[in-house]
């Protein structure tokens, strides 16, 4: 087995990641966001040891006018399982496209304290023009250049506070160490920040950064701006060859590939292709969202999951998968039951450790602080932040 465990993630948005999942289900707006469902699927994921969750997340409806496209911020959700939750890592969806940079990594910075170094980011795109102009904003038409701006900067204000700034002399009544604050003075292609970030330095140092592979165009500071890419694909190995192309870079500067895979398992008594084809004649024509956007897909039963997961671990090409359950209460059971035991079994994956960060549970170093010049030893774990069941 390699030292870090294959890493498995999960998306819990809604009904499930198939736009025909909440008719299927008969689900209401209001348990679409209901408090209780969404800390109740976010537990059962991390008590079956999911490495990650994942929270979709979208400005504009997935169907105009649809009440079954009701949903919460995905910052706001994730904020509110790191409270009910130990191990699992929490990685909402935020655009970068249109979304002032500063506030992004102020709500980033304030769920990794909350979560208690478990947040994680992913780092989307947004190229439906109804988003421009929801924000009165003019189109952006490079989105890959505005992703590298927006992570970058980000980044940067992670770094904006040093360390140990807070201090907290109450015999002084000095609480910040002004000379470890730092103005970031970022100048990118369509906005300019100063910083330094109204929140302390999170406590991972920076949270674990998530895109789709070639969402973010490459740093010009030669450094890596993504950890971990998602790649998709129609078959085993092209999904393998994507994952290639997204880790061909320095070792340093290589991010993990985790594979997108669309899940539609044997349950309730019926196929996965059986209730794939219901849930395909009950998506309303138009609706967007994650399933059908080039992802690999499985249909079948927790075997022959388990076989192709094992498999995938086994190419030495990918880190780990994420999955998008079609039907979260149909999948989810039977993920938790049959295939993250049989993984767990053959030990190839390892569920997260209560009290470790997201970074050391993927086998990730703590970056240094780019503005602190003090001389520092920074050292990759050991061994990733996991027990085997």
């Amino acid at each position: 087995m390699t030292s870090t465990p294959f890493l498995v993630g999960l998306d819990v948005d809604g009904a499930g990641a198939h736009p025909g999942a909440a008719a299927v289900a008969g689900l209401a707006p209001a348990d679409l966001v209901g408090a209780a469902r969404l800390a109740r699927t976010v537990r059962r994921a991390e008590h079956a040891g999911v490495t990650f969750a994942t929270f979709a997340d979208a400005l504009l409806p997935a169907l105009p006018g649809s009440p079954s496209s009701a949903r919460l911020d995905a910052v706001t959700r994730a904020a509110f399982v790191s409270r009910t939750t130990h191990a699992i890592g929490l990685v909402p969806q935020v655009p970068t496209t249109y979304p002032e940079p500063f506030h992004v990594a102020t709500q980033l910075a304030s769920l990794d304290i909350a979560a208690s170094g478990r947040a994680g980011w992913l780092a989307a795109v947004t190229d439906h023009p109804g988003t421009a102009d929801a924000y009165g904003r003019d189109p952006v038409t490079d989105l890959a250049r505005e992703a590298r701006d927006v992570v970058q900067v980000v980044r940067d204000l992670w770094d904006s506070w040093e360390d140990d700034a807070v201090i907290r002399d109450v015999a002084t009544g000095r609480f910040v160490d002004r000379d470890r604050l730092h103005h970031v003075d970022f100048v990118g292609e369509s906005f300019s920040v100063k910083g330094p970030l109204i929140t302390p330095r999170p406590p991972q140092g920076q949270p674990v950064v998530l895109a789709a592979a070639g969402d973010v165009a490459p740093s010009v500071r030669d450094e890596a701006l993504v950890d971990v890419a998602l790649v998709g694909g129609t078959d085993v190995a092209a999904v393998r060859a994507a994952a290639r192309v997204a880790t061909d870079h320095e070792p340093d500067a290589s991010p993990l590939a985790v594979v997108d895979l669309e899940v539609t398992l044997d349950a309730g008594g019926r196929t996965g292709a059986a209730r794939l084809a219901e849930l395909d004649a009950a998506a309303a024509p138009g609706t967007r969202g994650p399933w059908g956007s080039g992802a690999l897909r499985y249909a079948g039963d927790a075997a022959g999951l388990a076989g192709l997961l094992a498999g995938l671990a086994a190419s030495g090409d990918v880190a780990g998968v994420r999955l998008l359950p079609a039907a979260l209460d149909a999948d989810l059971p039977v993920l938790a039951r049959d295939v993250l035991p049989a993984l767990r079994a053959a030990r190839l994956t390892a569920a997260p450790r209560a009290g470790a960060t997201l970074r050391q549970t993927l086998g990730l170093p703590r970056p240094a602080n780019r503005y602190d010049t003090r001389p520092r030893t920074v050292t990759r774990d050991a061994q990733p932040a996991a027990a085997h069941a």
